[in-house]
């Protein structure tokens, strides 16, 4: 592992407490490591912050898997980005499925790439917009690191979830009020973002 790789999982060790087994902590930084190799040709993340965005990232999936760890069945990261929380997730809970959502090529072509690289069998992503997905695929959570219109965007969460499901949302704690309905939890780890859950 570089030694960027390892700094960034130092710091959210130090924010989180968490420890890791070694073998789920050298995947982790090899995910960085891709990521970070990646991000040189193809614009993910900010290049100026990429150790403190990849960090936060980790604190914030950490926050994610307290939530979702004794969850099972098939779970979809909508727009999974650079792959935070969603390739995370998948290292963390190998015994899931996760479709990683993202429209826009490049992420997804980067996303089936380095699950390919990581050996992470249980991760695909799906290029498609999340309107797009078939309402007749249901899982058994949803998850999201960002709101963006929530009244057009909850309908589709809610359709797409099983009975039994959930939907979680990582968030700004500006965001509160769009949530007064549902569940609100602090992020126990950063301050001014929350955690919202989404039941039927």
């Amino acid at each position: 592992m570089t030694g960027l790789a390892n700094e960034i999982i130092e710091a959210a060790e130090k924010v989180t407490g968490v420890v890791l087994d070694k073998p789920v902590r050298d995947k982790i930084g090899s995910y960085f490591e891709y990521i970070l190799d990646y991000n040189k040709k193809v614009n993910l993340i900010s290049r100026k912050s990429e150790d403190s965005v990849l960090a936060t990232g980790l604190v914030e999936t950490y926050a994610l898997y307290e939530m979702i760890k004794d969850n099972s069945g098939r779970f979809l990261d909508v727009g999974s980005g650079g792959g935070i929380p969603g390739i995370i997730i998948s290292i963390l809970m190998p015994d899931v499925k996760i479709d990683l959502l993202d429209s826009t090529q490049k992420k997804a072509r980067f996303l089936n790439s380095c699950a390919i690289h990581l050996g992470l069998d249980n991760a695909v992503a799906v290029d498609k917009r999340f309107e797009e997905l078939p309402v007749t695929k249901k899982y058994d959570v949803i998850f999201s690191r960002g709101v963006g219109n929530f009244e057009v965007l909850k309908e589709h969460y809610l359709k797409r979830i099983k009975n039994e499901g959930r939907v979680v949302i990582l968030t700004g704690e500006d965001n509160s009020k769009i949530f007064k309905d549902h569940d609100i939890f602090s992020n126990p780890y950063l301050e001014g973002r929350i955690i919202v859950n989404l039941e039927k």
